[in-house]
């Protein structure tokens, strides 16, 4: 049988590639070695549908995103360390602060969660900023933003500071709201990306177009 591939993630240095595999129940997740070209199974069996995986920046930790929960794995020990809860209804996308210790969840139920290992397995803040669905999320690898994509046709980039003192908590600060794509679908803004060096913004919409946001 042919599996699908529905959503993939790579490593920072470009050595490990993670797909997810539609409707693959006994091989949800393949980990590809590319130098090596060898694949392995961080799990043999998954918990739920998974919505998206990402890899930690620096740490050999791989997440996994389902409906409700974020699972993450040491891909040495080969065992979950932590299993986060996002506190919404279904959960569609995810993404890693570049320093590791923090993550961001949309959801469809137009909910964006902020999670903080350091702090607790319950999120942080929970923010109702779009009207919609929200379809993606983003961290810029570099500036202290984020951003989301929703079917409300519109993107929010937020200033998020996370500092090094544990005792501070982050600073999370709406800066603007983004248009663009031609209204008319049930859905809108289907992904977001950023610049890797500047403070610009990618949004690709349902309508077949993608706008670069200065």
């Amino acid at each position: 049988k042919q599996w699908y591939q529905r959503r993939v993630a790579i490593t920072a240095g470009g050595n490990y590639l993670a797909v997810v595999m539609e409707d693959a129940p006994s091989c949800p997740v393949l980990i590809h070695n590319l130098p090596k070209l060898s694949s392995q199974k961080p799990f043999n069996k998954s918990r739920g549908i998974i919505q998206k995986v990402e890899f930690h920046p620096s740490r050999p930790f791989f997440f996994v995103l389902s409906q409700r929960y974020v699972r993450v794995y040491n891909l040495v020990k080969q065992a979950m360390v932590k299993k986060l809860m996002c506190s919404v209804k279904w959960a569609s996308s995810m993404a890693i602060h570049p320093g590791g210790d923090n993550l961001i969840v949309g959801s469809y139920d137009k909910t964006l969660v902020w999670l903080d290992m350091d702090l607790s397995v319950k999120p942080y803040k929970s923010l109702q900023q779009h009207k919609k669905a929200i379809r993606d999320v983003v961290f810029h690898p570099r500036y202290p933003l984020y951003a989301t994509a929703s079917d409300d046709n519109t993107v929010i980039v937020t200033h998020a500071t996370v500092y090094n003192d544990l005792v501070r908590n982050p600073l999370i600060v709406p800066v603007k709201v983004l248009r663009g794509h031609k209204p008319g679908s049930k859905y809108g803004m289907l992904s977001v990306v950023f610049h890797p060096h500047l403070p610009w913004v990618y949004s690709g919409g349902a309508d077949g177009d993608i706008w670069l946001h200065v």
